[in-house]
């Protein structure tokens, strides 16, 4: 879909920390294996790319927009693979968009969940976090999540799956986009930080 005929892009950055702490200075930095991110709901999973640090994963996604009314859902799936002696600390999300709201629309919102499962990630500590958006404008929203360890997780690293779910919601005359077709467009970034055990 060509964005530019709408004069509104919505690009999703979503950053997700969690902080290397370790009890002995590293000659590395620890690495995450990354499996493949899929998405399903409303959004496609166009691309992935790993960082050069070996702990983020940007996720290029497509088909994730609402328009005059809409609701459109996307279910992002991450799977991960922790190295052995770490665990997941902090994790922050950042989203950054864009929404065009007409001055008699009631505007749009950005709504998120988390869930972490697999002992790796631990517990996400979140609650669910709504943006709203009353006029037209670029946004940055950041999340801030704390993971709870699993017990007996200091046991070394091991595979853990990453949910996010995302809800795009549009008024009559608003429109958002998380949609990164358009070349302008921005990705989901995730940004890992691991605790030594």
């Amino acid at each position: 879909m060509n964005f530019k005929q709408f004069g509104v892009l919505l690009s999703i950055s979503t950053i997700l920390g969690l902080n290397v702490i370790a009890t002995k200075v590293l000659a590395e930095e620890p690495s995450i294996t990354f499996g493949d991110a899929i998405g399903s709901g409303g959004c496609i999973v166009d691309d992935q790319l790993v960082g050069e640090d070996g702990r983020s994963l940007s996720i290029v996604l497509d088909n994730f927009s609402a328009f005059s009314g809409d609701r459109k859902r996307c279910i992002l799936r991450v799977q991960t693979f922790i190295p052995s002696g770490f665990i997941v600390q902090n994790v922050q999300v950042l989203y950054q968009g864009t929404t065009d709201i007409d001055s008699k629309s009631k505007g749009t919102s950005l709504s998120r969940t988390y869930s972490f499962s697999g002992g790796a990630l631990g517990q996400a500590v979140a609650p669910p976090k709504t943006s709203k958006f009353t006029s037209s404008k670029a946004f940055a929203e950041q999340d801030e999540i704390t993971v709870i360890a699993a017990t007996g997780l200091c046991s070394g690293g091991g595979q853990g799956l990453l949910g996010i779910n995302l809800t795009a919601q549009s008024s009559s005359g608003s429109s958002i986009f998380v949609d990164t077709a358009d070349i302008n467009a921005g990705d989901v970034i995730l940004s890992f930080d691991l605790k030594r055990c």
